[in-house]
């Protein structure tokens, strides 16, 4: 067995190398038409895809397995941890760090692969190559700020808006909030896997009561799978709003 897949990975390239390599066990398997299940799966969502400058939303939501939560989760969340990353090269650079600015450039570029930014990715490694060579490292950080900026911009502006809070059903939207932290903390208790898609399902009511900053810290925690911290962080949002979760 010997095939090649670029990064970022596309489903279907990785679907049709396994098909080669990988006797099926049927010929109905051999003959599964991937994209015709995915046009059908996107059309039960009852969702427009995203319209992003710079951005493939297409093909890149098929790398969340189709699904626009988790996209837009994603998106949300690289608008707001990584739209300071050049000025975090510049420091590192600024200290002699040139590893540290090298594997930001290249922490960079593989997120904005995956998020489906082409150029700004394209941009991220001949930032990383320059930082190598230690050549056009000023003309090449000036390209990717402008970039980056311009991308985040368009991710905010696309992205919904949060909702607004209304006093109207302020208790019902308190006792599904506290229902919802507690069914977070019973899935991070037992390793559930879940708990990314439930956190992803439960964000419009908890964002009415939590902080975008201790949103983005849980989905940030159970997205890498740290779910000590990730139940830390409900503990302490727990006893912030006064609540005890069962």
């Amino acid at each position: 067995m010997n095939d090649h897949l670029a990064k970022p990975i596309d489903p279907d390239q990785l679907f049709g190398a396994l098909l080669r390599w990988i006797k099926p066990r049927d010929r109905a398997a051999e003959a599964r038409n991937i994209p015709e299940d995915r046009s059908v799966s996107e059309a039960a969502s009852g969702t427009a895809p995203l319209e992003i400058a710079g951005i493939d939303t297409k093909t890149a939501l098929k790398r969340t397995g189709g699904n626009p939560k988790r996209y837009e989760s994603l998106l949300e969340r690289f608008a707001d941890s990584e739209s300071q990353v050049v000025s975090e090269i510049r420091r590192a650079l600024a200290a002699n760090d040139t590893p540290t600015a090298q594997r930001l450039a290249h922490s960079l570029k593989g997120a904005t692969g995956n998020l489906g930014a082409e150029s700004l990715s394209e941009l991220a490694a001949k930032a990383e190559a320059a930082l190598g060579r230690n050549q056009g490292v000023d003309a090449a950080l000036e390209a990717l700020s402008g970039s980056l900026d311009g991308v985040v911009a368009a991710i905010r502006a696309a992205l919904p808006g949060e909702p607004v809070p209304s006093s109207s059903d302020a208790s019902v939207d308190s006792t599904t909030m506290a229902e919802s932290l507690a069914r977070l903390k019973q899935l991070l208790e037992t390793d559930d896997g879940e708990a990314a898609d439930f956190l992803l399902d439960a964000r419009p009511v908890l964002l009415k009561f939590l902080t975008r900053e201790e949103i983005a810290t849980l989905q940030g925690q159970v997205g890498n799978f740290d779910y000590a911290h990730a139940l830390q962080s409900v503990s302490q949002v727990a006893s912030r709003l006064s609540l005890k979760l069962e």
